[in-house]
């Protein structure tokens, strides 16, 4: 066989084989570049509904504690006929969103993050579950005319307490809010430095 048809052959090839390679690096960027957009996209997406939570949190934390604060005040007067139904009726914390996570599991977005990151998110939505579904439950009161006097200084000090309960637990969530807003911020602010092309996972 003719060497000059062999060199050819192998210089085809080459191209071919360069030109394959080069549409595989080009489909890569590409992708990782959307998964570096869906990465970013969700962290800006949590920031907003972290911050949301975080805002609903700190309107009713007064309220709240003027609640706690009065109903101390008549634990320890420990006078006969405190009624604290009219206090207490209807109290019940904000509404806390959660629809950022349940998102990002779902388009698998938490896979292109950091460990760090995914980490703080993962124990903010957890402990903000178990403080809307694990929190204290609101106890039920009577009129001080149907039960006795012992009975409804109890139940003055149970409303006491379930504030007590009710503005910590919004207390320590803040303060986990607070921490992983931080989080998302350092995380956003390391992406916007990626160069393009570079996985936010590595």
């Amino acid at each position: 066989m003719d060497p000059k048809w062999i060199l050819k052959g192998l210089v085809e090839s080459s191209f071919v084989v360069a030109s394959i390679l080069m549409a595989l690096a080009v489909d890569e960027w590409a992708q990782n570049k959307e998964y570096e957009d869906l990465a970013s996209q969700s962290l800006e997406i949590f920031e907003r509904e972290i911050g949301q939570n975080r805002a609903r949190l700190v309107d009713v934390g007064p309220y709240h504690g003027g609640i706690r604060d009065l109903l101390g005040q008549m634990a320890a007067l420990d006078e006969e006929g405190l009624d604290v139904r009219p206090i207490v009726e209807g109290l019940e914390s904000p509404v806390l969103l959660s629809t950022a996570w349940e998102t990002a599991l779902a388009t698998g977005a938490l896979t292109h993050m950091d460990f760090q990151t995914v980490s703080a998110l993962s124990l903010t939505y957890s402990i903000q579950e178990e403080f809307e579904e694990g929190g204290p439950s609101l106890p039920r009161f009577f009129s001080p005319e149907t039960i006795s006097a012992a009975e409804n200084r109890q139940q003055v000090s149970e409303a006491f307490r379930y504030l007590m309960d009710l503005t910590q637990g919004e207390s320590e969530l803040l303060a986990v809010y607070d921490e992983v807003l931080e989080v998302i911020e350092e995380a956003l602010d390391r992406d916007a430095t990626v160069p393009e092309g570079d996985s936010i996972g590595s």
